[in-house]
């Protein structure tokens, strides 16, 4: 549901009085423009700034509007995909180097909360992994077998089926896979806070400020926004679920497919509850293809959230229904219990889930297709853009635009997600 305008979420309703922000009126002139005041966008802002580089960020809506102020505020140093997958698939260096470039992404979120001073709740205890099947907590151990046999790395550790139940206070996991370098936030406090630390330092913010259009004027891109324009030598698009097509023959909207992540918040716990649900207290991200995550809120609350709906329907109560029969099939000791929140964000997923960086244009670049992923990635992507605009070269594997191209039959994509969102439900429900 949405107050003025602005989506409801525990976040916003628990968040911290902060900075104001304004919509641009008249025009302006910058080295770098962002599109997009999220994750994607501050982070590379933050970057730029730290650079010496003029920037300046435009936003559609309001600060945290977006998935970035929605998310469950996981920071989380692992991909879609396990390392010993990946280093199947891509051969040992490059899994090495996306498993370097995630442990980044979360020293890179650290960093800015300390360097910032962002009061966030940020927690950086580590980050739970359980296995849903014996098949999944064999990828699990085999990536604990990598990172220490190929990698060089021995902080991320298995946990047995008996430890994991004493941690998780469950009994559905055949054993998890803990990372102490995991970390969680409040991801509303943390946008705004690092928008206004940016505003504090000399980089215009500007919200309600939707650019319109995109066109090349005399050597520089030119931005229409309905108070003004900008001018900028260098674009960077950080719009991810939210991306439209703003220059001729632009398909980089076609290359992801938008889909909606939703979470409930029960009532707060009472002491027996408490101490019996997540007594370990750690962020959770299982291994289901329809991902199930949750975490332990200051105000006593359990978060519990995971796919959502695909139809634009994400203010409808009976679209979290799964949600609350997944949360009781976890814990069945809350079965019933009161649901005193929902909400949703659109998250951007890609095929191969790797989000994406790259040059759209002479002078236009992007990062996008995080997956749910992207309070850590995105915070990564920024300084890979950042040093984009700088005309530097980067090396991001994978994520980079070569292969980045558009989801097949894209205009069917929620008939298609329909379809694999039943399939995935079934091999979930079977997998044992």
């Amino acid at each position: 549901m949405m107050t003025g305008g602005h989506p409801n979420s525990h976040w916003r309703a628990t968040a911290k009085p902060g900075a104001a922000f304004a919509g641009l009126d008249g025009d302006r002139q910058v080295d770098a423009l962002i599109v997009g005041g999220g994750f994607t966008g501050l982070s590379t802002a933050r970057e730029l700034s730290g650079r010496g580089i003029d920037c300046a960020v435009v936003e559609g809506q309001d600060i945290g509007w977006g998935a970035s102020g929605r998310t469950g505020g996981f920071a989380v140093p692992r991909f879609k995909m396990n390392y010993s997958t990946l280093a199947r698939e891509h051969g040992d260096e490059v899994a090495r180097g996306l498993f370097a470039q995630a442990v980044e992404a979360v020293d890179s979120v650290t960093e800015t909360v300390e360097a910032y001073g962002i009061d966030c709740g940020f927690q950086r205890n580590g980050h739970l992994t359980p296995a849903h099947s014996r098949t999944a907590l064999a990828g699990l151990q085999a990536d604990v077998d990598w990172l220490r046999g190929r990698a060089g790395d021995r902080t991320a550790r298995m946990m047995s089926r008996e430890e994991a139940a004493e941690a998780l206070g469950t009994q559905v996991y055949h054993g998890a896979y803990l990372d102490p370098r995991g970390a969680c936030l409040q991801p509303y406090d943390y946008t705004r806070g690092l928008a206004a630390a940016l505003q504090a330092r000399g980089v215009p913010v500007f919200t309600a400020s939707p650019v319109e259009a995109l066109r090349r004027d005399g050597g520089r891109w030119l931005a229409q926004t309905p108070g003004g324009t900008v001018r900028a030598r260098s674009v960077v698009l950080a719009t991810n679920a939210y991306t439209r097509p703003l220059l001729p023959g632009d398909d980089l909207h076609r290359r992801v497919v938008p889909v909606a992540s939703s979470i409930i918040a029960t009532r707060p716990l009472n002491s027996h509850e408490r101490q019996i649900t997540l007594p370990c207290g750690l962020p959770v991200t299982d291994t289901r293809r329809l991902v199930s995550y949750f975490r332990i809120l200051p105000t006593g609350q359990l978060l519990f959230g995971g796919r959502g709906d695909i139809t634009g329907r994400r203010d409808d109560p009976a679209v979290f229904r799964t949600l609350e029969r997944q949360l009781a099939l976890t814990y069945p000791h809350l079965k019933g219990i009161e649901i005193q929140e929902r909400w949703a964000g659109m998250v951007a997923v890609t095929l191969d889930s790797f989000p994406h960086v790259g040059r759209l244009d002479d002078g236009v670049f992007y990062a996008l297709g995080y997956g749910g992923r992207g309070v850590a990635l995105s915070s990564l992507m920024g300084r890979r853009l950042a040093a984009l605009v700088a005309g530097e070269t980067i090396a991001p594997g994978p994520m980079g635009d070569s292969g980045f191209d558009p989801v097949p039959f894209h205009a069917w994509r929620r008939t298609g997600m329909r379809i694999m969102t039943r399939y995935y439900q079934v091999r979930d429900l079977f997998e044992r």
